[in-house]
């Protein structure tokens, strides 16, 4: 995978991680994920197993989220 790719991927991975993010917020770092790895996909900047990797973490973060806006006390933003 290229260097770029990582860091973009990683940075926007980690605004998805913060427990005050808003859901519109997490939406669009969400979007940009998906973005950059189906269109890496598209271009063969990335192999078909790093994209798995990829869209397995994109989920397992998205499912984290979700469990966190269920906690009590806590609004769904």
């Amino acid at each position: 995978m290229q260097g770029n790719l990582r860091r973009t991927l990683d940075v926007a991975y980690e605004r998805m991680k913060s427990h005050s993010m808003a859901a519109g917020a997490f939406t669009g770092n969400y979007g940009l994920c998906l973005g950059v790895i189906m269109g890496a996909q598209a271009c063969q900047g990335m192999t078909d197993e790093e994209v798995a990797v990829e869209r397995a973490h994109l989920s397992m973060l998205v499912a984290l989220h979700d469990m966190k806006a269920g906690e009590p006390g806590r609004s769904r933003g």
